[in-house]
C-alpha cells in the first residue's frame, strides 16, 4: 500500500515523499519510493520539484496541472532563513561520494540511508557525545540539507542500530564493501589484531578478560586490515573472556565466505599457537608473527645463537635504529620455518643499565646477572617463509597500521563509550564505527600522500575543524555558502574541490 509522508522543516517548508508499506515474514515494513518535492497544496497533493509543478494521484502517478488550476503561492521574499555549519559536512559528502565503498554504505539500509549517513557524519564531525545530542547537531549542520530524510530522534536511532546489527544487514554490507574494494580479485595480505571494548552493559558477550595482565569487563573486537593500504576490511567481536589465539581460524574462514583469499598474514603474538600455525601451513597461507620466549620455536632457536648476536655481521639499520638480526631455521608442526632473533640496540642499552644498577643495589650474583643480560632487548619473529633481513622489520612493522586504525576507531569514530544495552544494537554501533573508521583512514592516508607543505601540517581532524568555520545561509530555494577563509581554501586546493556559489535545495537528494 502506498501513501504520502510529509516532513516539515524548521523554516516552515514542507516536503513530501512517497512511501510503500509491505509485509516481510509477517511483519509490516515501510520503504521510501521517491521524493515528491516541496508541498504547494497539501489538500490536493500538488508539489513542486526542480521547478516543475505537478499533482500526484495515488495509484496513477504524476499528472500535469492546468495553469488555471495552479494554486497561488504566497510571495516569499528571499530573506535569510537559517545559517548552518557548512564546510565540514559539504566536503565530507563530496569526498565520500567519490569513494568506491560509498555505495556499500547506502545499500546497508537503503530505506534509512539518510539516517545512517547523518549518524556517521555526527561521529566524524563532532566532539562526540550521546546519540541524544545528534538531532541538535543535525539541525544546525549542512547534513540537515544533504540528508533531508534523516530521523535522529533517540527512538529511531535505537531502531536503526538494531537493524544494522542484524546478521543479514552486516553480511549484505560486507559483501558489497569487499566487492567494491577488490572486485573479483579478493587476494590480499592481512594484519589481524584485537582490542578490548570495556563496558558495563548487561550483555552475555561482556565478560571478564585478562589480556596481558590487564583485567576488564569487556568485549574483544577483532579487526582485519589490508596490509598494503592499511584499510580496515572486516571486523568481528567475541566475548571478553575468549582468548585471541582461538579466534584466528574462524576469522580467516569468515573472510573466505566473502570471497577474500588471504595471501599472507601478519599476526599479533597473541594469535600464535602450534594449532594455528599448522592450520595456516596446511592452508598454504604464509604468515609472520612475533614469538613469545615461552614458545617451543623460540626455545629451539635461542640456545647458542644469542652469545654473538650483537656482532657487526648481524647489524642492520632500520631508520635511526640499530637492530641485530640472526636467522635460525626451525621446525614448526613438521614444516620448515624461520626464527629471526633480534636485539634492538636502544632497548638493550636502556635495559642493560637498569639491570646492572638493580644487581648492584640488591647484591645479586654476577653470573646470574650475566645470564639475564644475554636476554635483554631480545625479541623474535617467526616466519613461514625465508626473508632477507633488510625486509623483515619493514614488513613486520606494518602492524602499526592496526594500532592507527584502532586509534581512529576509538578517538574519531566514537567507538567508546558504549551506550547501548542489547547485543544487536551493540553490533549495529560497531558497524557504524567501522564505516566511520574506513572513511577517516582513507582520508588520512590520502592526506599523507599530498606533498605540499600545507598538507603535511594537517591531519583529518584539523581539516574538519577548519572547514566547520565556513557557514552557509539557507534561503527558500538555495543554500549559499559563505566565502571560505584562507585555511579553508587551502584544504579545498589540496583535494582539488570547488565549492559552488549556490546550491539548489530541490536537487539535494540521495
Amino acid at each position: 500500500m502506498s501513501y504520502i509522508h510529509y516532513d516539515q522543516k524548521p523554516n516552515g517548508v514542507i516536503y513530501a515523499s512517497l512511501y510503500e508499506s509491505f509485509r516481510d515474514k509477517g511483519k509490516v515494513k515501510t520503504r521510501r519510493m521517491e521524493n515528491l518535492g516541496r508541498v504547494i497544496d497539501k489538500e490536493n497533493n500538488i508539489f513542486r520539484q526542480k521547478g516543475i509543478v505537478y499533482q500526484y494521484v495515488l495509484g496513477e502517478g504524476r499528472k500535469e496541472v492546468p495553469p488555471s488550476d495552479l494554486p497561488s503561492e504566497p510571495v516569499v521574499p528571499e530573506i535569510e532563513r537559517l545559517i548552518l555549519d557548512f564546510g565540514d559536512a559539504w566536503f565530507l559528502q563530496e569526498y565520500l561520494s567519490k569513494q568506491p565503498f560509498y555505495g556499500s554504505i547506502l545499500k546497508a539500509l537503503p530505506d534509512e540511508s539518510d539516517t545512517l549517513l547523518a549518524l556517521i557524519f555526527y561521529r566524524l564531525l563532532t566532539n562526540k557525545g550521546a546519540n541524544c545530542h545528534a538531532k541538535v547537531w543535525y539541525e544546525g549542520n549542512y547534513s540537515y540539507l544533504a540528508f533531508p530524510h534523516a530521523n535522529l530522534t533517540g527512538q529511531n536511532i535505537s531502531r536503526v542500530l538494531k537493524e544494522l546489527g542484524r546478521e543479514e544487514t552486516q553480511r549484505r554490507f560486507f559483501e558489497e564493501y569487499m566487492s567494491s574494494i577488490y572486485g573479483n580479485d579478493g587476494t590480499v595480505g592481512i594484519l589481524v589484531d584485537s582490542t578490548g571494548v570495556p563496558n558495563a552493559t548487561k550483555m552475555d558477550i561482556t565478560q571478564i578478560s585478562n589480556h596481558n595482565g590487564d583485567i576488564n569487563r569487556e568485549v574483544r573486537l577483532i579487526y582485519v586490515i589490508d596490509r598494503e593500504n592499511g584499510m580496515p576490511i572486516y571486523f568481528r567481536y567475541v566475548a571478553g573472556n575468549i582468548i585471541d589465539v582461538s579466534t584466528l581460524i574462524t576469522t580467516v574462514s569468515e573472510l573466505e565466505q566473502y570471497g577474500v583469499s588471504v595471501s599472507h598474514a601478519i599476526l599479533d603474538a597473541g594469535y600464535f599457537s602450534e594449532k594455528n600455525a599448522s592450520e595456516l601451513f596446511e592452508s598454504g597461507i604464509p604468515f609472520m608473527t612475533r614469538l613469545a620466549p615461552n614458545k617451543t620455536a623460540f626455545k629451539d632457536a635461542a640456545p647458542g645463537n644469542l652469545d654473538d648476536l650483537m656482532s657487526q655481521k648481524y647489524a642492520h639499520r632500520y631508520g635511526e635504529r640499530l637492530v641485530f638480526i640472526k636467522k635460525v631455521p626451525v621446525n614448526v608442526c613438521g614444516y620448515e620455518a624461520y626464527v629471526y632473533l633480534c636485539i634492538d640496540e636502544d632497548m638493550y642499552l636502556m635495559q642493560h643499565k637498569k639491570a646492572i644498577l638493580n644487581a648492584l643495589d640488591n647484591k645479586k650474583d654476577f653470573n646470574e646477572t650475566d645470564a639475564e643480560v644475554k636476554q635483554l632487548g631480545v625479541f623474535a619473529i617467526l616466519t613461514s617463509e625465508e626473508l632477507s633481513e633488510d625486509k623483515l622489520l619493514p614488513m613486520y612493522y606494518t602492524r602499526q597500521q592496526v594500532e592507527q586504525v584502532f586509534d581512529i576507531s576509538k578517538n574519531y569514530a566514537d567507538l567508546l563509550p558504549i551506550r547501548v544495552q542489547s547485543e544487536q544494537a551493540f553490533a549495529g554501533h560497531l558497524l557504524v564505527c567501522f564505516m566511520a573508521t574506513a572513511i577517516m583512514q582513507k582520508l588520512q592516508q590520502e592526506l599523507l600522500k599530498r606533498r605540499s607543505k600545507k598538507a603535511k601540517s594537517l591531519n583529518a581532524e584539523s581539516i574538519f575543524m577548519y572547514l566547520r568555520n565556513q557557514k552557509c545561509k539557507v534561503y527558500e530555494d538555495y543554500a549559499i555558502p559563505q566565502e571560505p577563509r584562507k585555511e579553508v581554501n587551502a584544504i579545498y586546493d589540496i583535494f582539488k574541490v570547488q565549492v559552488p556559489y549556490k546550491i539548489p535545495l530541490t536537487t539535494i537528494e540521495v
